[in-house]
């Protein structure tokens, strides 16, 4: 599903070069920078899921990087990063961040095919008129046995279907395309991956996904850090936030079995060895 008429690139580069996109202005984030630490206990996530598909960390091209938080925690955990991002001010933050060139479009990569062990693209298909295309092209830049990896917000989430005028997502021109697990898993067939998994993002009802994630933050800082267990504290309301949200998981599947209660769909895919 696309918006139509779909934005021109003139728009799309005007509507993202603009500063307050990503600190509080109309469509975009309320403070990205804000943020970081969120992104980045992310990225180290989603890095993890992936390092689990290949041998060792290799290479790996970031399309959409922003500031290149992302980029950074894999250059911690032994990735050789690249990243591509649109708009400067971001692109210059990734730069000094990560003291690795970033281009403003993947067409501007002076690489040779199959160049990269990992491609990722984290809530960015929704922003561009051709994701197929794309990912097409950004497919002949993964080795065989390569992992491309992508996050989407998902279209069919009950919020989206039964409540559309307040779903947050549908935002043009800064979403423009839209996917259900089904469409972004033929997508990527259609474009020659193997789909190896689909993990969706369930938000702890009643608190809205964005606030339950500044409030982990925020109970991070205090009691610890959880992806390296710090303090038991920590651990011991990590584990109380596990079970609350999984026994809230299956009351939402008793309550509305019909109803997709994840709010984001992420993508791992292989691209076949021969």
């Amino acid at each position: 599903m696309f918006v139509n008429p779909a934005p021109t690139q003139a728009e799309l580069t005007a509507f993202y070069q603009d500063p307050a996109y990503y600190k509080g202005g109309g469509l975009g984030y309320n403070d990205y920078f804000a943020q970081r630490e969120s992104h980045e206990t992310l990225a180290d996530q989603r890095l993890k899921r992936i390092e689990k598909l290949l041998p060792a960390p290799g290479t790996v091209l970031d399309v959409g990087c922003a500031a290149g938080f992302f980029l950074a925690v894999a250059q911690k955990r032994g990735w050789t990063v690249a990243g591509v991002e649109l708009s400067e001010d971001m692109a210059q933050y990734a730069r000094d961040l990560t003291g690795q060139p970033i281009v403003p479009r993947v067409t501007e990569l002076n690489v040779a095919p199959e160049t990269f062990d990992a491609i990722t693209f984290w809530e960015y298909i929704e922003h561009i008129p051709d994701p197929q295309d794309e990912v097409r092209r950004l497919t002949t830049l993964l080795k065989p046995g390569g992992v491309l990896a992508l996050s989407t917000p998902n279209s069919s989430y009950w919020g989206a279907v039964y409540k559309p005028e307040i779903w947050r997502e549908f935002k043009p021109p800064a979403h423009i395309g839209f996917f259900t697990a089904a469409t972004l898993t033929r997508m990527l067939t259609a474009c020659g991956l193997e789909v190896v998994a689909l993990p969706r993002v369930f938000p702890l009802a009643p608190i809205h996904p964005y606030a339950a994630r500044r409030l982990l933050d925020l109970l991070r800082r205090t009691l610890g850090n959880g992806a390296e267990r710090r303090t038991p504290l920590w651990w011991v309301f990590s584990l109380a936030w596990r079970i609350v949200e999984k026994s809230t998981q299956m009351l939402y599947k008793w309550r509305w079995p019909d109803a997709d209660i994840e709010v984001c769909i992420e993508a791992y895919a292989r691209k076949p060895l021969a």
